[in-house]
């Protein structure tokens, strides 16, 4: 069976990080899409990760099988075309190759337990789920992605009503005019609540927190009004120009979906953060810091984990995702028990136990103590 994944999901970082044995990982920015054609470019790049594969301990089967799949010609149509792709492997045996378009910085290779999660992480991070709405007074053109990179889902709504012109024929007036008006936004108001409906079933569907409004103006407030009440409370609206016609303006529009859920991101964010501040206190809900956070994780009780670089500390692990503590400890927390980065070992107890993560960038100016915190369950 094929180890190719479109996209990363909870069953693929499960399989890379549930083994308590070291794990070959290669983050590859712009691999090859035509070997013959790139051969010795693809060669140039890869010895120097085969190396470091090797001087952490790799054997010769896991770095020459993790080479074949990341390199695939196939892979690399996946990433359409570009090659930026991640690939594990352990034991002689590849666990997973997962295509990550538009991944930045430079080629990564790491060995070691437990597997090094922390760069695909932030990328689908940066690629978070969103709808887009662009609505005029008739319907909608409404475009759906799963984030990750995905391309959109496109869809049209069209209202139930037939769209009614708001100015009246000439030379009627007063109530004539006012009851053609008040027609027409009865009309606008019918239409834009089928939007709504499709646009939150849009945002269940792809398990969104992201919705980008475009189009009519007067249309948007009347969807605004439509929209169910746990939208309002759980999901970031933004708006951006534009209308519905075919005006050749997509590529610009593109570009201002891509900004607007950018900053979406960073506002979910540091809303986060605030939360987290809010709760770090001695009855709080927040835990920061190496010993409380794997505490709090050894516990279950994170809900959502922050983590910000690592700074080169150390955490005992085993093979629960729970059994685990920091290295300065006397001894390891378990017959068996391995040591490997902080960062790591608290990124796979928190997937491991159905807490989410959350990366903060290195130039963001909060972060946890020692790179490392937590918001919990329960105390």
């Amino acid at each position: 069976m094929s180890v190719l994944q479109h996209r990363i999901t909870h069953s693929t970082l499960e399989v890379v990080l549930r083994p308590a044995e070291p794990v070959a990982a290669v983050y590859l920015g712009a691999a090859p899409d035509v070997a013959n054609e790139y051969q010795l470019a693809w060669e140039t790049r890869w010895k120097p990760l085969a190396a470091r594969l090797r001087e952490q301990g790799a054997d010769e089967a896991t770095i020459h099988v993790l080479e074949t799949a990341v390199s695939a010609p196939a892979t690399a149509r996946a990433a359409r075309g570009s090659g930026q792709v991640a690939g594990y492997s352990r034991g002689g045996e590849v666990l997973a190759v997962v295509p990550l378009p538009g991944l930045a910085g430079p080629d990564m290779a790491r060995y070691g337990a437990p597997a090094h999660m922390l760069p695909v992480l932030t990328w689908a991070q940066e690629r978070p789920a969103f709808v887009l709405v662009v609505i005029d007074r008739a319907g909608a053109d409404i475009a759906a992605s799963i984030g990750g990179g995905s391309d959109p889902v496109h869809s049209e709504v069209e209202g139930p009503d037939d769209e009614i012109e708001r100015n009246a024929p000439g030379g009627w007036e007063g109530l004539t005019q006012g009851r053609y008006q008040r027609r027409a936004e009865d009309s606008w108001a019918h239409n834009a609540g089928a939007v709504a409906e499709a646009a939150a079933a849009a945002l269940q569907r792809v398990e969104g927190k992201i919705l980008v409004l475009s189009g009519d103006v007067r249309a948007q407030q009347f969807l605004l009004e439509k929209l169910p009440e746990w939208v309002h409370q759980t999901v970031t609206v933004k708006r951006i120009n534009g209308s519905r016609h075919a005006d050749g303006s997509h590529k610009v529009r593109d570009e201002l979906v891509a900004r607007a859920v950018d900053e979406a991101t960073a506002d979910d964010l540091r809303q986060l953060w605030d939360t987290f501040a809010e709760q770090r206190s001695p009855n709080g809900m927040a835990v920061e810091g190496a010993h409380d956070t794997l505490a709090a994780l050894a516990a279950g009780r994170v809900a959502t984990l922050l983590i910000k670089g690592d700074e080169g500390m150390r955490a005992w692990f085993n093979s629960s995702p729970t059994d685990i503590a920091p290295a300065d400890e006397d001894a390891p927390v378990s017959p068996g028990a391995r040591v490997g980065p902080l960062v790591d070992v608290a990124v796979r107890a928190a997937l491991l136990t159905g807490a989410q993560v959350r990366v903060i960038p290195p130039d963001a100016g909060f972060g946890p103590s020692q790179g490392v915190g937590g918001i919990c369950r329960f105390r």
